[in-house]
């Protein structure tokens, strides 16, 4: 059996750590880009709308975006260039993430060509976008 498995209503969960991500970004649905702000927003109207069949989606803390990025993994961001998650989310994503990591104006951004997280203006505009998860990370043993 495959890690990553594609539920078939647009998201995908990962059997190592129980978590459920959207199978696109915000960027994607939205067609849009968001700061984080926005980002909280477009959590709850995801919820409110219970996308995927649920109500308990949100922004993913920094260890959970951790556990997709992994350069054995390959897939292609909105400009083709590649990005290392798995193939089973759709390509053309943003190459990064918000992260619910937030210390005054600045937020934690998650680079998925990087591996690496950075400070970001919360209100930046972007080229910006969020994954949706939800559940609780099972931690590896």
């Amino acid at each position: 059996m495959s890690r990553f498995v594609d539920n078939g209503n647009e998201t995908i969960t990962d059997s190592e750590t129980d978590l459920t991500w959207a199978q696109k970004d915000s960027r994607q649905i939205t067609g849009k880009w968001m700061h984080l702000e926005k980002a909280k927003k477009f959590v709850e109207e995801q919820n409110k709308a219970k996308f995927g069949g649920y109500e308990d989606w949100r922004v993913p803390k920094l260890e959970d975006v951790k556990t997709i990025f992994d350069k054995s993994f390959s897939n292609k961001d909105f400009g083709k260039n590649e990005i290392f998650i798995p193939p089973v989310f759709e390509s053309g994503g943003a190459d990064n993430t918000w992260t619910d990591t937030i210390n005054g104006d600045r937020a934690m951004m998650f680079s998925l060509v990087k591996g690496r997280s950075s400070w970001i203006n919360r209100y930046g505009e972007g080229p910006f976008a969020i994954r949706l998860v939800r559940g609780t990370r099972k931690e590896s043993s």
